[in-house]
Parts: C-alpha cells; structure tokens; sequence
C-alpha cells in the first residue's frame, strides 16, 4: 500500500522527502566512480590512436549508462503508478469501475430502441421497467478500488485526443444545432426536474477525425455534451456522466444507416435524437431508483454514493469526473 493510504500528507511528504534524500546520495556516490572510469577509459595509452580508442569507448560506455538508466526510470515510473490503488473516482477510472454496468445498460437501451423503431415510434417502457428487479445484480458489476487497474496509454489518448463526451459545456454549445421545439422539449419535459441536460449534437473536431479513422465509426462525429444545472450536487454530476457514457456507448453500438421498413432514421436528429435520449434517461432513473416505493428504495437496489462508499470509494468530498466550471439556470429562472 502506498503512503497516503488514509490520506496522510504529512507523512507522506516526510517519507518522500527521505527516498530522495537517499537516492540523490546514492547517484552522487555513483556518479563520482562513474566519472572517474570514463576519464580513465579517456586517459588510457600514451599514443594518439590508443587515445581516440579510449575516447571512443568512453563514450560508448556513457551512452550505454544513459540509455539504460533512462529505460529503468521510465519503466519504474510506470511501475510504480500501476501498483497505486487510489480511492477517488475520476473520469478513466470510473470508466473502468462501471465498464460493466454500462454495457448492461447498453444492451437494455439499445433492445428498447430497436424495438420501438420496430413499432413506428412507439417507446415500450415496460421493457426498461422490469429491468429495475435486476438492478441488483447489475451494480454487483461495479469495480471496488483495488479492483481497477487504469489504461495508462489510452488516458494519454483522450488527453491528446479529447473524447466525445463532454461535460460541464455551456448551454449554448450543448443546444446546437437543436430547434425551439426540442428546446422546449428537452426543458420542460425531458429535465424538468432534472440538475442537467444531455443532448447529441455534430462534431467536427480533429479528435473526432481521427477516432473516426481509428474505429471506423461515423458516430464518432456525435458529441454527448451534458450541462450541468446552477446547484446540481455531486449526485447529479454523477447521474449525468453515467447517463453520458450510456449514450456514447449506444451511439458507438447502433448503426446510423440501419433502417427498419424502408424508412432510415438518424438517431443523431429530431425524433431520433429525442428517443435515444428519453430511453437512455429512463434507463437512468430506473438505475438511481427514481420513482421506487418504500420498499423498492433500499440501497440494494439503486445507484447511489452511499453505495460506493460501501464499496470503499472515497465520495465523500468530491467527484474528479471531469465537469467544467460551466453552470446554467432553466425552468423559473432565466438561462445563461
């Protein structure tokens, strides 16, 4: 276990501040043998050519030392940062602790969608409904912290590359593209009385352009943009990034040009957008057991930062998921 285990940060500085101590001392003893070799290698012979021979395999040899020292930094580092179990839940670990939980849901949203397509639109509810009695099992799924083991390489890709969903954006970069009628609908109806707002609109980003060549995917030119509302708490911001990596994930899995009946539908616009949407966020709240009775409200069978707690997360101060600074008012208020 690493020092900050209880999250000490005075011992933990202390300690750190001792190892380096060491180890300075240690590469200083080092180095001083390390220089006198070369300048013996350097100074060996008397005659021209036996010097160019010594210069040359001085040099040899410090390239050598170099390249290998660097190769064992490097590698240690990284070693190093793999054994950390931290107990905060940022964005790629969250990704990791609920990868799970999001294809479940996944296949649930994307059955309810292809069936409605099936039936002209119409939304069969029931089939996201009795999906509540396996919330159980589902948040069984979730990862505890020693359990998570972070990507490295593809948290350096989304750093280059940023991702497809975005949250905390402003209000006007998450209703592009979007008309008054489904403003008015995702407001008033969709996130009433929801802390945040999710909507699909086009991406036309260089980090979309290459994921696109990477995964093949048109999806990849949809942006998930969630913007949070004026006073939405931490479980709000958590509701959205799950209700946000449940639309990226049914946006990566659906075919864009599939139709049903000769008629193609593009999720991404008007009616399709508005139904992937309305399942995804029932999905949601079925999941955070909104809407449970008394006796379908116990913890056991709901998405909650209690429940995460109990699973040895540290939610108690904040969430690092990766909302921006940006707030919105709607509803009584006026937007800004």
């Amino acid at each position: 276990q690493h020092f900050a285990i209880r999250g000490n940060m005075a011992d933990l500085n202390a300690k750190e501040s001792t190892q380096e101590t060491l180890v300075s001392l240690v590469g200083m003893i080092l180095g001083i043998v390390l220089a006198k070799y070369l300048h013996y290698l350097e100074s060996g012979g008397s005659d021209d050519d036996s010097s160019l021979d010594g210069r040359h395999a001085a040099a040899v040899v410090s390239w050598s030392i170099f390249i290998i020292l660097t190769i064992v930094h490097v590698w240690a580092n990284y070693a190093g940062v793999k054994l950390l179990r931290l107990k905060t839940l940022n964005r790629e670990r969250a990704k990791v602790a609920f990868d799970n939980l999001f294809n479940e849901c996944k296949k649930q949203c994307i059955e309810t969608f292809y069936n409605s397509k099936r039936n002209g639109g119409d939304i069969d509810e029931s089939m996201l409904e009795k999906t509540r009695g396996d919330n159980n099992k589902v948040l069984k799924t979730i990862c505890r912290p020693d359990e998570v083991n972070e990507s490295l390489v593809l948290s350096t890709f989304d750093l280059l590359f940023p991702t497809n969903v975005r949250l905390g954006v402003r209000l006007s970069e998450s209703q592009h593209g979007l008309s008054n009628d489904d403003l008015l609908h995702y407001f008033q109806d969709e996130y009433g009385s929801e802390n945040y707002i999710l909507t699909l609109v086009p991406s036309s980003s260089i980090g979309s352009g290459i994921r696109r060549r990477i995964w093949g995917s048109s999806s990849c030119f949809t942006n998930v943009c969630v913007t949070l509302r004026l006073g939405a708490s931490d479980r709000d911001e958590l509701k959205a990034f799950i209700h946000a990596m449940i639309a990226r994930k049914c946006l990566d899995e659906i075919d864009l040009t599939r139709s049903i009946d000769g008629r193609d539908i593009d999720i991404t616009k008007g009616i399709g957008q508005k139904r992937l949407i309305h399942i995804t966020h029932k999905c949601v709240n079925n999941l955070f057991g909104e809407g449970l009775n008394e006796q379908e409200s116990s913890n056991c069978y709901r998405f909650s930062l209690e429940k995460l707690s109990k699973l040895g997360w540290d939610v108690d101060h904040r969430l690092y998921i990766g909302f921006g600074p940006w707030r919105a008012q709607w509803g009584d208020s006026k937007v800004n």
